[in-house]
């Protein structure tokens, strides 16, 4: 009788794989062969899940994004304004070893995505999605009075956008400038801003 393959639980074995390797080897220094070994697929066990490795890192990103979104909705609870925007952006601050390491999986996506149009349109879809939930958790401060009226909103959002990519490449880059204490006081700086 022929084995039965999840192909959905398959896929998410690989990209545990590959976010592992790229995190602690770079994703440069990654090849596919170490993916499929890692992942315990045969050479070439790959292309029936991932056509190459720009796709690979695609769904890796992709997951990577779905982590952060399941961690701040099993915090969240009943958190609204400028409560939730700050507990959706620890959950994106890279203040622990496993967001660190989702910083070094964000970081070379950047690169491979400024050139493939596919990955560039999920980046600006994943990114619009954080748009609209960070401008909401502003919107909603703003109606409880928890922020100042004259505060610009969508110039707002492009300020926390913007500090999202600064913190991951901070501590990827320079990580004794990125304890988390350190982090933490820079987004509560931040809020206090805006009161």
């Amino acid at each position: 009788m022929p084995k039965i393959v999840d192909h959905d639980a398959r896929r998410l074995e690989i990209v545990h794989a590959t976010w592992r390797l790229i995190a602690e080897k770079g994703f440069r220094a990654t090849t596919m062969r170490e993916i499929a070994k890692a992942s315990g697929v045969a050479n070439g066990g790959l292309f029936p899940y991932f056509r190459n490795k720009e796709e690979l890192i695609g769904a890796t990103f992709e997951h990577v994004f779905a982590a952060t979104n399941e961690r701040f909705a099993a915090v969240r609870a009943d958190l609204e304004g400028m409560a939730a925007l700050r507990e959706l952006m620890l959950q994106i601050f890279p203040l622990d070893g496993e967001r660190i390491l989702e910083a070094r999986i964000v970081i070379p996506f950047w690169e491979y995505a400024a050139n493939e149009p596919e990955l560039l349109a999920l980046h600006e879809r994943t990114m619009d999605q954080w748009r609209v939930e960070i401008g909401g958790h502003l919107a909603d401060a703003k109606r409880l009075g928890e922020i100042r009226d004259d505060i610009d909103i969508p110039v707002v959002v492009d300020h926390f956008m913007a500090m999202l990519d600064g913190v991951q490449v901070i501590a990827v880059v320079a990580p004794a400038s990125a304890a988390a204490d350190r982090l933490t006081r820079l987004l509560d700086g931040y809020l206090d801003l805006l009161r």
